[in-house]
């Protein structure tokens, strides 16, 4: 018993003297480095701050409100969890997205993400990090993303379905089913008009994927917590998804895939599962690869087109200008460069990026004990300390409103904005930034604009048909949570 009492107390003594040495050598960074404290903001529910997180969640805009009340940096305290920092000092989100030892994703997302979507860009740090973007990165190269073929021919279809005599029609859920589509055959190489040999269907797959994402996000909010939740749901969505990836997978790696390259129009594109396995025959890589390729993309250009349709409609003068370019270009404007190259249309999305980001809020955990350069004492200039496992958020719906670099006029639509603007490489992140910025965004930007040009060549008139302000409905990426609702009348022949 003495025994025993007394490897209790070495131990005791042990810790006691660890934390001690732990809070002096914080002291000495905090002191070598000037470090004062944060703003404070005291949350309703003290736990864990849910009230806060669920406002900022189904309310975009309210972070603007925090940000004027305390300034570009405050800490939010809670009682059971970490403080949390919210910040958009540019100072700030440059070391947050360039120093890659400093502050990663790693120990937010993987524990909630592993069983669904496995280890790869958007859940992993470090070596593992890198290997898989490096695996990503000949999928986004230009002679893979410049041809339009499979957009055309969903463009088609979606023309076909849109009234042109001002019927109200809802853009946004059109936009994701085409978007679906292209995105699947960018994955998988799989056409919605294929015939399919896969355990499941796509239609079944998809909602396969969206349950267990739903899942997925509630495990990640509710952390340990998660294992008293009824789980067969999520397990049987994750063994559908898994499944009919499984099948796709092992034909590339057989080198059997009816891929892009199979296709005699689309001689040059290859689909990300068989550029993955090109480099490996790693199945469970390949496929986790593939997963959160299809997390990180969906609703992304679909969204961004919602966004811009929605605004476009209640401003008609714009709308004018998009035609204007489009009608005197014509045909030449639809190619890769061309598109890119549209000061009218690339000013239009970038706005759109701007009012609305598709990511307005993205998270950094410190990896270690670290230092931000701005955002203590009482002018909000001098460094902070921030502890390991910290989770700072940045709000980039707030970072694009500042008047000092985007005008007074910051809540307007106003494309032309871009003409005589040039925010910095830390002010407007509307593909992120620095070594995890989107691999994706020539190919955004550059479907985005075809899809814009060939309603604009089609509809003479847009107009809105929903009076309600825009309301962001956030999940992996923000879209209009009241869709896009609105007329479109066809330019006479």
């Amino acid at each position: 018993m003495g025994y025993l009492l007394n490897s209790v107390g070495a131990v005791f003594l042990l810790l006691v003297g660890l934390f001690l040495q732990q809070r002096r050598h914080r002291d000495v960074i905090r002191r070598q480095k000037g470090c004062q404290p944060l703003v404070q903001h005291q949350p309703t529910e003290l736990l864990m701050g849910l009230d806060f997180q669920l406002t900022i969640h189904n309310d975009i805009a309210s972070l603007q409100r925090f940000y004027q009340r305390y300034g570009s940096s405050f800490q939010v305290n809670t009682l059971v969890s970490k403080p949390t920092i919210i910040t958009i000092a540019p100072e700030n989100v440059k070391v947050l997205n360039s120093r890659d030892h400093e502050w990663g994703i790693q120990p937010d997302r993987l524990p909630g993400m592993e069983s669904f979507c496995g280890r790869g860009f958007i859940s992993m740090d470090g070596d593992v990090w890198r290997h898989s973007r490096a695996s990503l990165k000949p999928s986004f190269s230009k002679r893979n993303i410049a041809d339009f073929g499979i957009l055309s021919r969903e463009m088609d279809k979606l023309l076909m379905e849109l009234p042109e005599d001002g019927v109200t029609v809802d853009l946004q859920p059109l936009l994701y089913i085409m978007f679906l589509n292209t995105s699947l055959y960018f994955l998988l190489g799989i056409s919605s008009d294929d015939e399919q040999h896969a355990p499941y269907s796509p239609e079944q797959f998809v909602e396969s994927f969206h349950t267990a994402l739903f899942w997925t996000m509630i495990k990640i909010m509710l952390g340990r917590a998660w294992k008293f939740v009824p789980q067969s749901k999520y397990l049987k969505a994750c063994d559908m998804a898994h499944s009919f990836l499984n099948y796709y997978v092992d034909l590339a790696v057989a080198g059997t895939t009816a891929s892009p390259s199979d296709k005699p129009d689309h001689a040059a594109r290859r689909s990300l599962v068989q550029v993955l396995s090109s480099q490996t025959s790693d199945r469970e890589f390949i496929r986790s690869q593939v997963l959160q390729g299809m997390m990180a993309s969906q609703e992304t250009t679909s969204a961004l087109l919602g966004n811009v349709f929605f605004l476009l409609s209640r401003h008609p003068t714009q709308w004018e200008r998009v035609r204007e370019e489009v009608l005197e270009k014509g045909d030449d404007l639809f190619d890769f460069d061309s598109l890119l190259d549209s000061k009218v249309l690339q000013n239009v999305l970038h706005e759109s990026l701007r009012l609305y980001p598709v990511f307005p809020l993205l998270g950094r955990v410190a990896l270690c004990d670290t230092v931000l350069p701005v955002g203590g004492g009482p002018n909000h200039n001098a460094p902070c300390f921030v502890p390991k496992g910290t989770k700072v958020e940045m709000g980039y719906h707030a970072l694009h409103r500042d008047p000092r670099v985007f005008g007074d006029d910051v809540e307007e639509f106003r494309p032309e904005r871009w003409d005589s603007i040039n925010p910095g490489q830390w002010e407007f992140m509307g593909f992120g930034g620095g070594s995890r910025a989107c691999l994706g965004r020539q190919k955004s930007l550059a479907e985005a604009a075809y899809v814009l040009a060939r309603v604009a060549m089609r509809f003479e008139k847009l107009e809105s048909r929903d009076g309600r302000e825009w309301k962001g409905e956030m999940k992996l990426t923000c879209k209009s949570a009241n869709g896009c609702k609105v007329a479109l009348f066809k330019a006479n022949e």
